[in-house]
């Protein structure tokens, strides 16, 4: 019975995910900012905010010398997950951005996070599927301390590059 339940939990978040990501943008929208007191919101965002920093090819600059843009290593391992048949697999920082930009992130109803499937294959893989409905849940305690790292990554990127070019125009 558990797994029916587990079944159900999945369909309702995967069917109600846009409901809930546009009632977060529209609270926020609205000035009700104590939306990001509810269980996730924070890590939802957080993610959302790496996203020109997970990128195969590095952004457009208007000069190389001035200006930079912080590059995570889009193969670096975010987390492992249980796929439905219950073999392990590996969630890059490409598969979150993938689920980001093509699918979709949510909550459970117990607060994780649920990422749809394709963050943990490649496309490949999602295509030959027969059940493309399972969805990767993700601890939100380990994964906001993840994020915290990853964004402390970006921040020591940038600084380290702003602190090199006042250096070369000082001299």
């Amino acid at each position: 019975m558990k797994n029916y339940d587990t079944e159900i939990e999945n369909a309702l978040s995967y069917n109600e995910h846009a409901i809930f990501m546009s009632r977060i943008g529209i609270e926020l929208l609205n000035g009700n900012i104590d939306v990001l007191n509810a269980k996730g919101v924070k890590e939802i965002i957080a993610m959302y905010l790496l996203i020109p920093y997970i990128t195969k090819n590095q952004l457009d600059k208007p000069d190389e010398n001035y200006y930079n843009i912080p590059k995570l290593d889009i193969n670096s391992i975010f987390t492992k997950v249980y796929n439905k048949d219950n073999t392990l697999s590996e969630m890059t920082l490409d598969g979150i951005r993938n689920a980001i930009c093509h699918s979709f992130v949510s909550l459970t109803e117990h607060g994780d996070l649920l990422f749809d499937d394709r963050a943990s294959c490649d496309k490949k893989a999602h295509s030959a599927m027969i059940d493309k409905g399972f969805c990767n849940r993700l601890e939100l305690e380990k994964t906001s301390q993840k994020l915290l790292s990853l964004h402390m990554d970006v921040i020591r990127q940038q600084q380290k590059f702003v602190h090199k070019l006042l250096n070369s125009n000082n001299n």
